[in-house]
């Protein structure tokens, strides 16, 4: 059993156990969906998902090294920076943070083993359902299952573990699927009943009744009425024909309209749910009820700020964390997503900023000429930046008196 120092006291820790992942959660029909096959049958929680893992991989994870605190240069060769760019020989860079955030957004847990070659660092995934943690408060092994059968065991400096919270269990994170149960497990009913209802044609349930003083139907009638309405009415091709009752007869639905059920209602709640548990701005999941020009901009700054902001700095300090120990040159050295990149305005705001930033012209004409793809031209000043007349270097914009006291 392991003795631990707690404010100068010993004490004894409980003997490592093994977290062993469910990745199922149980619906309506009793039989557990694992959290793959959520994923597949769930267009909801896939949208969010992918949202998330696409809107993260795009993104850069440069590496820099602070210089002092209002200076840094960026490493272009560091071994942290090539492990980012080139993590084993069968996965990009951006392949390898967009699997890593649809592992974080299905399961709340990544694990990424650590294969080492004489030059280089190399990450490559492992599923998460098919590994488990050994340990208490932290881990001491993980331990991965292959078919089921066989198991190989790895140290913890040898995978790196982006795990999230769980309220009893230090080890690894709990599944956002798991909190959405009851919403995935009601789209699932309503799922399987819209699909038996198109399964039968569409046929609207009902009864047809015959008025109590009608004569009495022999076996041979009922069965020959029975026949005659199947061939007219039901099956695809029969949809939306006019039904005919005899003298007397009437038709009584038994089952709920499309409109009464509230289908539609109901798929649009599921994603509503899937995205507020991923913190995801409505109208970036298609949810468009409230979106306007204004509001969907402001929205696109909330993305990368506030939605996506905490699983890029989390990603960041593991990567410092667990990774940046195995090189030897770590002195102030640290990542970061290039989210700035994403902030910026349209090429018109940009251009007005830094020229209020500035106080002159950015370019020349030769550069603005590259950009428009033509040709240089060999003339006086086609190298040089213009200075407009009421601009003077060093000092304000020059104000004219005269027009400034008529006005």
């Amino acid at each position: 059993m392991p003795i631990v120092s707690s404010f100068g006291a010993l004490t004894s820790t409980p003997a490592p156990v093994r977290w062993t992942p469910t990745n199922a959660v149980s619906l309506f029909t009793g039989s557990p969906q694992t959290y793959a096959a959520l994923y597949r049958t769930q267009p909801n929680v896939r949208i969010c998902v992918d949202f998330l893992a696409r809107n993260v991989a795009q993104l850069g994870l440069h590496t820099f090294r602070r210089i002092t605190d209002n200076d840094r240069v960026r490493l272009y060769d560091h071994g942290l920076a090539q492990t980012i760019k080139r993590p084993n020989p069968w996965t990009s860079r951006y392949r390898m943070f967009e699997t890593l955030m649809q592992d974080l957004g299905v399961s709340f847990n990544a694990f990424l083993v650590k294969i080492r070659t004489r030059d280089h660092l190399g990450l490559l995934r492992m599923p998460p359902e098919e590994v488990s943690v050994e340990g208490r408060l932290v881990p001491r092994a993980y331990v991965w299952t292959v078919d089921g059968r066989r198991e190989e065991r790895y140290a913890p400096q040898d995978v790196v573990h982006f795990g999230g919270y769980d309220p009893l269990n230090p080890l690894a994170g709990l599944s956002p699927l798991e909190t959405l149960r009851k919403t995935l497990a009601e789209e699932a009913a309503a799922g399987e009943y819209r699909q038996y209802f198109w399964r039968n044609a569409a046929r609207v349930e009902g009864v047809i009744e015959r008025p109590a003083t009608a004569p009495r139907w022999e076996e041979p009638h009922r069965a020959k009425f029975r026949e005659d309405w199947q061939a007219a009415h039901a099956g695809a091709p029969n949809s939306g024909k006019t039904a005919i009752l005899e003298d007397g007869m009437t038709w009584k639905d038994r089952s709920f309209s499309a409109k009464e059920s509230e289908f539609n209602a109901s798929r649009k709640l599921t994603r509503e749910e899937c995205a507020a548990q991923y913190h995801i701005p409505q109208p970036m999941v298609g949810i468009l009820d409230h979106a306007t020009f204004s509001n969907v901009k402001e929205q696109h700054k909330h993305l990368y700020q506030d939605a996506l902001g905490p699983w890029t700095v989390m990603i960041e300090e593991e990567f410092e964390r667990q990774v940046l120990p195995e090189f030897e040159d770590t002195d102030r050295v640290y990542c970061e997503f290039n989210i700035q990149e994403k902030l910026k305005g349209s090429f018109e705001e940009q251009a007005s900023s830094l020229r209020e930033l500035v106080g002159g012209p950015l370019m020349t004409r030769n550069e603005g000429r590259a950009r428009l793809n033509l040709p240089a031209v060999d003339e006086e000043g086609a190298d040089t930046l213009v200075t407009p007349l009421n601009v003077t270097s060093g000092a304000p914009p020059v104000v004219d008196r005269e027009r400034t006291a008529g006005a």
